[in-house]
Formats: C-alpha cells, sequence, structure tokens
C-alpha cells in the first residue's frame, strides 16, 4: 500500500512541476517586461589587422574609419570587428554598474576608461568566467557610467573565428545590474520546461548506456561494447550541449578545455558509431565496399582529433579549427549519404534497413541542428535513432539465441554420431569372429548362412547409424537379427522373446539406433554363456509415466559371478561400450528432468541365490512426424 501511495505521488509530483514550468513560461513575459533596456547606438569598423589594439583603434586616423551598419551582416572569420557605443543617451541610474550582455565570440572584449588608463573586460570563448552571473546567463560587460571614454563611448571588440554569427544593424541594449540579475534568473527558471525535456533525454540514453554494458557483460559480444561506448561519448556530448551552465561550471576556468570536449567528443562520436555500424551489419562479409571505406574514416576521425587538440593548444583563435571541423562535418555526410546508397544496392538482410533508418534520422538531426542551430532537432534524430537500433540489437540478440540453439542441437547430434562410431566396431568385431569360429571349423554351409545373415545385419547397422533415430520395430529388427546370428555362433541355443504393450505402436515411435545392443551383447556374452542348463533372454517394451521403458532380463549367472570369471581386458571392453551407450542416453534426455536413464539389477531367488540381471533403459517417447 505504501508502495502504492509513494508511486502516486510521485506521478502528482511529475505533473505539478510540469504545470509549475508551463506557468512560469506564462508569466516570464510579463516578468521580462519590468526589465528595463535602453537602446545604444553604435558604429563599426571592420578590419583584417587582426592585430590592432585599443590604442591604434583611438588614434584620429582609423576613428574617423567607423560608420553606420545599415543591414546586418554575417561576420567574416578573418575580420575583426570593433564596435564605439555610444551610452551619451542611455538613462539609467548611475549608482549602480551597468551592463551590456552580448552573444558568445571567440574575441568580445569590451573597453573602458579608469583615469587615465583604458581597461578591459574579457567575455570571449577563451576567457576564464569573472562575473557571478555567468554561471547561469550568457556573456556580459559590466562596466560603471563613471568610467566611459570621454565620457560617452564603450568600444567593443568582436572577433568570431568558429560559429557563423551576426552583426546586428540596430541598438545595443543597456541595463543596470539589478534589472539584468532579475532578468537572468527569470530566464533561467524560464527554460525549465526545456531542461525537464532534457532531463527525461539525458536519463533514457543513460539507461540504455547500463543496460547495453550489461548484455555486453552477459554475452561478451563487441558490438554492444562498440555501441555502449557510443552511447558514452553521446552522453558527453549532449550533456554539455545541452547543459551549459554545468560546461562553465566544469571548465568555466579552463575555457580551452570546453572547447576540446565539445569537439572531440563528437568526433569520437562517429567514430564509435561507425565501428558499431561495421560490426552490426557484419560489413567486413555482407558489405565488403563498405567495410575498407568505413576502417579509412576511422583513421581520418583519429587524426582529425588529433589536430583539434594540437590546434586548440597551439593557437585557439584563428580560423584552423574551423576548417579542419568543416572539412570532419563534410566528409562524414559525404560518407554517410554514399554508404546508405550501397548499402541499398545491396541490401542483404534487416541489419542493413535498420542502419538506413537510423542513420537517416540521425544525419537528419544533425544537419537541421547545424543549419537551424537548434541542438533540439539532433535530440529528436538521436531519439529516432536510438529507439531503431534498440529494436535492431533486440533483434539481432533474438538471431544469436537461435543460432546458437541450432549449434547446440548439431553439436548433440554430432557428438552422438561419434559415439555410435565408437560402438560399432567393438560390434562388427564380435560379429566378425563368429563367422571366423565357423570357418575355422570347415562349416561352410553354416559360415554361408551366417555370412548371409550378417551381411543384411552390417547393410542395416551402416544404414541407421548415420541417422539419429529409427523407430522401434526397424531397432527390434535389428536385435532380432543379431541375437539370431548369436544364437548361430554358440552351439548351445538359448531363447529369445520380445513382449511389448499393446498401446505401443512400433512404427511410430522413435529411438536412438543400436541403443540396446551393448546390453544385449553383455548379457547373451557375459551372463547366459557361461551358464549351464536353460537360458532365456527377454525384452520388454512398456510405457510407464510418459516414458519409454525398456527392460532386457536374462537369467545367466548374475554380475558378481560373471566379473569374477573375466579377464581385466573384457572388463574394459565391456565398461567401454556400455558407459558410451549411457552417455548417449545421458544426451538425449539432458533437455528433460530424467535422471538414472539406465538402471541395472541383480536378481536373487530367496535363499540369496542369483537368478540373473535386470537392466531397465528408460528414455522420453518420441513419435515420428505425421
Amino acid at each position: 500500500m505504501k508502495k502504492t501511495r509513494s508511486k502516486y505521488l510521485i506521478i502528482l509530483f511529475l505533473i505539478a512541476l510540469c504545470g509549475c514550468t508551463e506557468s512560469v513560461n506564462k508569466r516570464s513575459n510579463h516578468l521580462y517586461a519590468k526589465v528595463e533596456f535602453q537602446p545604444a547606438n553604435y558604429t563599426y569598423l571592420e578590419t583584417e589587422h587582426n592585430e590592432l589594439g585599443i590604442d591604434e583603434i583611438l588614434k584620429a586616423d582609423l576613428n574617423k574609419q567607423f560608420k553606420k551598419l545599415e543591414s546586418t551582416q554575417n561576420l567574416n572569420h578573418s575580420n575583426t570587428y570593433w564596435l564605439k557605443v555610444d551610452l551619451s543617451e542611455v538613462n539609467l541610474p548611475k549608482t549602480e554598474p551597468w551592463i551590456i550582455a552580448s552573444d558568445n565570440y571567440t574575441v568580445n572584449n569590451l573597453y573602458y576608461q579608469t583615469a587615465d588608463n583604458i581597461m578591459v573586460s574579457r567575455m570571449g570563448e577563451f576567457d576564464p568566467i569573472e562575473n557571478d552571473l555567468e554561471e547561469i546567463n550568457w556573456k556580459y560587460h559590466q562596466f560603471s557610467v563613471t568610467n566611459l571614454i570621454e565620457g560617452r563611448y564603450v568600444y567593443i571588440q568582436l572577433r568570431e573565428t568558429f560559429f557563423n554569427k551576426w552583426l546586428v544593424a540596430g541598438p545595443i541594449e543597456v541595463t543596470t545590474r539589478s534589472d539584468f540579475s532579475f532578468y537572468s534568473l527569470v530566464n533561467y527558471v524560464a527554460t525549465n520546461n526545456y531542461k525537464f525535456r532534457a532531463v527525461l533525454f539525458i536519463g533514457g540514453i543513460a539507461f540504455l548506456l547500463i543496460y547495453t554494458f550489461g548484455i555486453y557483460f552477459i554475452y561478451k559480444d563487441s558490438i554492444f561494447l562498440h555501441y555502449g561506448i557510443y552511447l558514452v561519448f553521446l552522453l558527453m556530448y549532449l550533456g554539455i550541449k545541452m547543459y551549459p551552465q554545468l560546461s562553465t561550471i566544469i571548465f568555466g576556468h579552463y575555457p580551452v578545455l570546453n572547447h576540446m570536449w565539445n569537439e572531440v567528443t563528437q568526433v569520437l562520436l562517429n567514430f564509435w558509431y561507425t565501428r558499431f555500424v561495421r560490426k552490426f551489419i557484419d560489413a567486413k562479409n555482407l558489405y565488403p565496399k563498405f567495410d575498407k571505406a568505413a576502417r579509412y574514416i576511422e583513421w581520418f576521425l583519429l587524426v582529425i582529433s588529433v589536430l583539434i587538440i594540437v590546434t586548440l593548444i597551439i593557437s585557439p583563435i584563428n580560423t584552423v579549427l574551423i576548417k579542419i571541423v568543416t572539412l570532419e562535418r563534410l566528409v562524414m555526410i559525404f560518407f554517410a549519404i554514399a554508404s546508405n546508397v550501397y548499402i541499398i544496392k545491396n541490401l542483404k538482410d534487416r541489419r542493413g534497413l535498420f542502419i538506413l533508418v537510423g542513420s537517416t534520422f540521425l544525419l537528419s538531426g544533425s544537419v537541421a541542428a547545424l543549419v537551424l542551430g537548434d541542438i533540439q532537432y539532433f535530440m529528436m534524430g538521436v531519439m529516432i535513432e536510438i529507439f531503431i537500433f534498440a529494436m535492431g540489437l533486440g533483434i539481432l540478440m533474438k538471431r544469436r539465441e537461435d543460432e546458437k540453439t541450432v549449434l547446440s542441437k548439431e553439436m548433440e547430434r554430432v557428438k552422438m554420431t561419434a559415439l555410435q562410431t565408437q560402438m560399432n566396431p567393438h560390434f562388427i568385431f564380435n560379429s566378425l569372429n563368429s563367422i571366423r569360429s565357423y570357418m575355422l571349423r570347415n562349416k561352410t554351409n553354416e559360415a554361408s548362412g551366417y555370412l548371409s545373415k550378417f551381411s543384411r545385419l552390417i547393410r542395416l547397422i551402416l544404414e541407421y547409424s548415420s541417422e539419429e533415430h529409427i523407430t522401434l520395430e526397424e531397432e527390434l529388427k535389428v536385435l532380432s537379427l543379431y541375437v539370431h546370428i548369436e544364437q548361430l555362433r554358440f552351439r548351445e541355443e538359448f531363447g529369445f522373446t520380445i513382449e511389448m504393450s499393446g498401446d505401443i505402436n512400433a512404427e511410430q515411435i522413435l529411438v536412438p539406433p543400436l541403443i540396446v545392443q551393448p546390453f544385449l551383447e553383455n548379457a547373451i556374452w557375459h551372463g547366459l554363456m557361461q551358464k549351464e542348463g536353460e537360458k532365456e533372454l527377454v525384452l520388454d517394451v512398456t510405457r510407464k509415466r510418459g516414458l519409454l521403458q525398456i527392460t532386457l532380463r536374462d537369467n545367466g549367472i548374475g554380475r558378481k559371478k560373471a566379473g569374477a570369471n573375466k579377464s581385466g581386458a573384457q572388463m574394459k571392453r565391456k565398461s567401454m561400450a556400455i558407459e558410451l551407450t549411457t552417455k548417449r542416453l545421458e544426451i538425449l534426455n539432458s533437455k528433460s528432468d530424467l535422471r538414472n536413464t539406465v538402471i541395472i539389477n541383480d536378481l536373487y531367488d530367496s535363499e540369496g541365490e542369483p537368478l540373473g540381471t535386470e537392466v531397465i533403459i528408460k528414455m522420453p517417447e518420441k513419435k515420428r512426424n505425421p
């Protein structure tokens, strides 16, 4: 009851959380209206001389070149942009610092004046955080109204060497520290809806990651290892991308590491994705051209990773990094499209379809996020891709299990055949000895009749030895022929009777070939032939408790006396034949809970004298398919 109540409380909490988030979103616009932003006009200067400093910019010849921006323009990665912001018409309280917020740029410096010195506020991508609100918001500059250059200006130096950024026509917004703090907190809370979706998304990937590694440790299949590592890098990449505040907390004082993390994890994400795809579709055997190309791509991605790291260490503020990353993205897009076309033309099985559909959604989400600048498109592509690949891995697991089952059955069949092959030479050798004994005594007629029956028996043995099962009728026929040959061999006759329950159809029941023969041979050779007087051998076939039971009963001298009369070689030969047959029965009965498949009982009279031996063989009843 407590568990059920807790479950409902959790559900209500989630509903309330969603409702509160939605409520915050509805109220956020009203709260934003309470924040006062005032416009400040600016002029700009675009220059190819990126080494210019503020001292050169303030000189009259360059200062005269500043002009008004007529329309929004894309920033050239190779140039630097200087903004001259006029704050003379801004009417904000002068008792607290003023704030100019801006987007993230590679270089983002604001210059102001204190006494006779020009000071700088650095808020570029590779500058460590300095202001407290940066942990929940974007980059911003803080300055005092008393520290303006010429009493009215601040200069902003911008350069973007990586992302596509724009210089927007229109005034720059300025506000006070207190208003900006309020605005930042409202904005942070207003994005809770996105954060809630992000938590569910990241949690889903984390759960799948744990499950995938669990499957790998159970089956030791490298496919799950590769997919698990791919999910690790996916989690590392999206975790930072979807929570910029997290990157600020982790890498705020080491921004170069933040760029390394973002770019290298994305490249290694593609690396492990490629390795997983190769393994999943068995590219080496089914798609050899794709496999060869993918191996080159993997080396290419490793080289790209090294180049990114080296570039960021040596000189992070340059256009080399964007060229490297752009090259990698273009190559991967081309490779993805070409691979899909190749797999479509050479499709071998359903695994190729899963890769086609999953990679298409992943590629579409990646391109959309790149073009539109919204990571949520990539999230949607990843969600669909993960769902499709999860289905594919599930089907692959089932196929592997089916293959293992088939292989296990085949191994059992081969093992059974091997055991039969070991038994048959022993049986044939004894039969040949019987024919030889007639020939040595010059009884050619008897030898000829014996040989005729023996030839027939051999043909049946050769025919049945390769079979996994034969009918009970065929088994009894072989046993009768064998006993008849043994009766001809020994001068003293013995009786042989086959008894069978009326409810047993010998033509429909299947049994392993020659499964009874070693016990029959042992009863004749070591039980009956050493006895004087009447000799009887009875084979009884019955059905008991859903099992087929074959009972072989002789009235010989018993096992104890027979063991005392036999040599070591005879004992070894007998035990091997019985042991091999017992192993065959154990294999056949391994899928059931049946134990003690062979039971040997010594028979005694009331005075303790041996009356013979009884062998009981049990096996599951198997019927021929109609």
